[in-house]
């Protein structure tokens, strides 16, 4: 019983009488001949039980902290008058012994010796001062709603076995099968949602610790397909060998032995067939790579298909210009492997690329896993400070150059640093990844909206001039200098400028002295010029480039050439980019 009930005893009593009059009442107006009334009725009651329960609970605990709350308030006021009591019996002790010239028993060292001496205790400006008082009150409040809150849980609890028990009486009364199967059928289902809650939160936390099962699983897979199709390939190899064995025996065998050495080359000849078909139609699928070796293939196709950036090509210019294809590869500052990992960046960036479980450096197969894993973080790093317009170029070079001379120099020049051995490894790279890209008999298609469009490579980033017929020779200008692209370009699409143009950030004043219109605004088929040192151009030289597309977003399609690389390139920019770069611009129409 509580001690709120305790010091009511009378309030108590009538509560409970009245209750049960009006459960009386209540179940009187029941009819017992009917199980389905007598359910309804039991069920109401359950319900007012719960709702008085809930009442209670309530009750309680805002009385625990109001009490909780007055006794903390007036602690200090309980103790200020508790002393002064205590003080004004030490008092009246000591006049009486004053008047008989004696001495208080007990002795009163340290305390009043007079009655108008003794004063109240100060202690709760002291609490007020201090914030104690606040304090107290809160935990009392904290105590109080904690009690709130277990009186809710219980009654919860009991108002959900409340419900059984009703839902419980009311199927037991229905003398409908299908009625009974239904609601026993929702009571089940009711019963495992409230498991099911517990069951998905622990689920969320197992996917969550899990969640890049999936991908290993993918990557498992395809690395079981690309060992299906080298044990294939082996197959077929030696079902020929048995074949021509076969062949071979039979002209030095006897003639009852024939018909059973035709029905196994029957056999093997089927097998062999249909090997060629399916590894015709593996090799029908082109990987997009050519000419790296059989051993690496499989994992310079899966590390190339990390991110749309870094593709197989990649991978694979990467793997020649570092290693040379060499797993023992050891440099002299102490890279080591195919990738040519150093080992402080390996313990941070090395991956387990084969599935066993360990990242080994001096493991290829990790190695290259690794190396497109490294080369897909650069370039997200490369796209997000284009996109911040603290560097400007194309994604992959700056990548490739963040690659060599790290994204910190990247960033500080704004673009590709001038250093001669990063914009050598650039070029070099970027001729590689010519190198070992598989067109296949098949083209990127076109690109662009002018009249004569862009013919492009399998991989849409290099463009085919020689399906496009241009010559790679040089003009008036030298061959895959930027000059020389924007010139041949010009030509091709007939609107011709003068072979005698200058470099290319001077291509904007040259115009204009010959006639040519120039302004800020883009159009397709025109003359992008750059300003030296922008958008990562030569800070002596500048660049230019031709506008193949002008995009409804306000980005630009470009072609182009020189910077160092052997071929002819597209590029998208950015309509952020373009306002960015302002007067460092200009469009020769």
């Amino acid at each position: 019983m509580s001690r709120t009930h305790a010091r009511r005893p009378g309030v108590q009593r009538i509560s409970h009488t009245a209750a049960g009059a009006v459960s009386n009442a209540w179940n009187g107006g029941a009819d017992r001949s009917d199980i389905a009334d007598t359910a309804g009725h039991t069920a109401a009651e359950l319900a007012a039980r719960a709702m008085v329960s809930g009442a209670n609970a309530a009750r309680h605990g805002v009385g625990g902290v109001a009490a909780g709350a007055s006794r903390h308030m007036t602690h200090g006021k309980r103790e200020m008058v508790a002393a002064y009591r205590t003080g004004l019996k030490r008092a009246r002790k000591a006049e009486k012994a004053a008047r008989r010239g004696g001495a208080a028993s007990g002795g009163n060292a340290g305390g009043p010796m007079l009655v108008k001496d003794v004063k109240p205790s100060e202690r709760i400006t002291g609490y007020a001062a201090k914030g104690k008082a606040s304090l107290g009150i809160g935990r009392h409040i904290g105590k109080g709603l904690g009690k709130v809150a277990g009186k809710a849980k219980a009654l919860g609890s009991t108002g959900l076995g409340w419900v059984g028990e009703a839902n419980a009486r009311l199927t037991a009364g229905d003398d409908d099968i299908a009625s009974k199967a239904g609601n026993t059928a929702r009571d089940l289902a009711f019963k495992a949602s409230r498991r099911g809650v517990r069951g998905v939160s622990s689920s969320a936390r197992f996917i969550w610790r899990h969640r890049r099962a999936p991908v290993k699983a993918v990557r498992g897979a395809k690395s079981a397909v690309n060992a299906s199709v080298r044990a294939a390939r082996a197959m077929a190899r030696v079902i020929r060998v048995i074949a021509a064995k076969i062949m071979s025996i039979m002209g030095a065998v006897s003639l009852p032995l024939i018909p059973l050495l035709v029905a196994i080359l029957t056999v093997v000849v089927v097998l062999v067939s249909v090997l060629g078909v399916f590894m015709a139609g593996t090799a029908s699928a082109s990987t997009g790579v050519k000419g790296v070796p059989g051993e690496y293939e499989s994992d310079v196709i899966r590390a190339g298909s990390i991110c749309d950036l870094i593709t197989p090509p990649v991978i694979a210019a990467q793997i020649e210009a570092e290693s040379g294809w060499n797993p023992n590869a050891v440099s002299s500052v102490g890279a080591t492997g195919i990738a040519q990992f150093m080992p402080s960046t390996w313990a941070s960036s090395g991956k387990d690329g084969d599935g066993d479980g360990k990242a080994d450096i001096n493991n290829p197969h990790d190695q290259i896993w690794s190396e497109g894993n490294y080369m897909c973080g650069l370039a997200g790093q490369v796209e997000s400070l284009k996109a911040a317009g603290r560097i400007s170029g194309d994604g992959l070079q700056l990548t490739i150059a963040a690659y060599n001379a790290g994204l910190g120099n990247v960033t500080k020049y704004g673009g590709i640093p001038p250093f001669t051995e990063t914009r050598n490894y650039v070029t070099r790279i970027l001729a590689l990844i010519a190198k070992y890209t598989d067109g296949n008999g098949t083209s990127g298609g076109t690109a662009g909206t002018l009249d004569k469009p862009l013919v492009m490579q399998s991989d849409n980033y290099h463009v085919d001039i020689a399906a496009m017929g241009i010559p790679a020779t040089d003009t008036t200008y030298q061959v895959f200098q930027c000059t020389w692209w924007a010139s041949v370009r010009r030509k091709q699409i007939g609107k011709p400028v003068d072979g005698y143009m200058g470099n290319g950030g001077d291509w904007n004043d040259s115009a204009r002295r010959f006639g040519y219109p120039v302004s800020d605004s883009p159009q397709a088929g025109d003359v992008i010029c750059f300003e030296p040192g922008v958008h990562g151009s030569d800070p002596s030289y500048g660049h230019v480039a031709v506008v193949e597309t002008v995009n409804a977003d306000g980005s630009i399609l470009i072609s182009q050439s020189g910077r160092g690389w052997m071929s002819v390139v597209t590029e998208t920019i950015t309509a952020q980019s373009l306002a960015a770069m302002g007067n460092g611009i200009s469009f020769i129409h």
